[in-house]
């Protein structure tokens, strides 16, 4: 099994061949020697914090890169596109309001301030909830925005025996939906939930 510095190593290393980066030339903008650097990559000298910053810096990239497997997740802005009940269904509230920073969001999502506490267990008061419009198949567990013939809409946990959608809430008074009585659309399925500070 690999050691942790061994592992930061093997990625410095392919770090550097990713970058199409000499050792020379991380070793000139990390202001030290072409020796030293290889055997940094080699596990042969100690990779402290002060080394992985200095390195992550020359080859300008994030220091996690260096400790983690994954590439940091990217963020992009998500449009806040308006407000769903989390409570009955209630009619949507359409009027863009900003963005919403989130990571690992996919083409054409959008996000949605839940109005209402029936799924404050996975959504906390002022939060938001990311949702993916290309996930509309309803799935056991996911939560998803849906939206009913009278364009209300509500966001709820799927359960599929029987069909139903279900609140997350700490509050017990709200309801069981059931399915299979009125048409309804899925608008798509909840895949992060955000909190600003």
């Amino acid at each position: 099994m690999k050691s942790l510095t061994d592992t930061v190593a093997s990625r410095l290393h392919r770090v550097r061949k990713a970058k199409g980066m000499t050792l020379q030339q991380v070793a000139d903008k990390a202001k030290t020697t072409l020796g030293q650097i290889h055997k940094l990559e080699r596990s042969q000298r100690p990779l402290t914090t002060e080394w992985i910053e200095r390195l992550a810096n020359a080859m300008d990239v994030d220091p996690q890169e260096l400790l983690n497997d994954a590439p940091p997740a990217p963020i992009r802005a998500i449009p806040l596109v308006g407000r769903i009940a989390a409570g009955n269904w209630r009619e949507a509230v359409e009027h863009p309001l900003g963005h919403v920073h989130a990571a690992n969001a996919p083409a054409g999502a959008f996000a949605l301030e839940p109005d209402g506490d029936s799924m404050n267990k996975i959504v906390p008061a002022g939060g938001y909830v990311i949702i993916d419009p290309n996930e509309a198949d309803l799935r056991e567990g996911g939560v998803y925005a849906v939206m009913n013939a009278e364009g209300e809409t509500t966001l709820k946990r799927y359960r599929s025996d029987p069909a139903r959608l279900e609140p997350c809430s700490t509050n017990p008074a709200h309801a069981t939906i059931k399915l299979g009585r009125e048409s309804f659309s899925v608008l798509g399925r909840a895949i992060n939930a955000v909190l600003t500070l």
